[in-house]
């Protein structure tokens, strides 16, 4: 399984950085890195790297190793997985894996769902950003303070209620990142994925959809879901 380290080392080529960063990347309107382009923060782009491409199960980074960058996904999907349970998904354009312990290691894993290439954002370089730009600092720090929060476990509610927001949280995530109005949600991570962060097991999430899928609300796919009453789905109604 690839680690942080293969990131790094020149015998894994697929692996290697390469500085690639534009206004014409598919998701520079809406990547967290430059706040859709803002021109306060377009210096950000002149350190980032692209690395992979990572196949399933890999790992971007693993717990305890050094804390040396934060990433944004470019395409594909990636999770965090912490003491054993998902504790969040990372959609294209959002920047994540900012926060560093106080023995300055991560504290948590970075793995990829299916193939999966990756921004990655060298810390010593953004550091040095942060010194220069005020408006950079607070961005970042204030994405920092979001992903703690985003890290904490869907875990309140009904099982059909966390399923359910759980869906809307993602339609509406993947509505801002691609910038297209489409009720398609994508699942490329498994059902036990899906209840390691919601809090169930793989049967009952899929038996929520099950129900959310009799009750007309969504029709599933292979791949994912198409949400067909998103009104009922937000109010509850179901």
């Amino acid at each position: 399984m690839s680690t942080a380290s293969a990131i790094a080392s020149p015998s894994r080529t697929a692996h290697r950085p390469a500085i690639c960063c534009h206004a014409s990347c598919r998701h520079a309107a809406v990547c967290e890195a430059t706040r859709g382009g803002d021109p306060d923060l377009l210096d950000m782009r002149a350190v980032v790297e692209r690395v992979g491409p990572f196949s399933e199960g890999d790992r971007l980074v693993q717990p305890d190793a050094p804390h040396l960058a934060a990433f944004a996904v470019l395409s594909g999907l990636a999770k965090t997985v912490a003491e054993g349970r998902v504790v969040a998904f990372h959609l294209p354009g959002e920047l994540f894996a900012l926060d560093a312990t106080r023995t300055q290691t991560h504290s948590a894993s970075v793995v990829a769902v299916g193939k999966t290439w990756f921004c990655r954002f060298p810390r010593t370089a953004t550091d040095a950003l942060c010194e220069h730009s005020a408006a950079i600092a607070i961005h970042l720090r204030t994405l920092r303070r979001r992903e703690r929060s985003f890290t904490r476990r869907v875990t309140d509610g009904s099982a059909l209620e966390r399923v359910t927001s759980f869906l809307l949280e993602l339609f509406d995530r993947r509505g801002h990142v691609a910038g297209i109005d489409s009720g398609f949600v994508p699942l490329p991570m498994s059902r036990e994925d899906i209840g390691s962060y919601l809090g169930m097991s793989a049967a009952t999430v899929t038996r929520m959809l099950a129900r959310l899928r009799s009750d007309g609300s969504i029709a599933i796919r292979v791949d994912g879901v198409d949400v067909l009453h998103e009104a009922s789905l937000r109010s509850g109604s179901l």
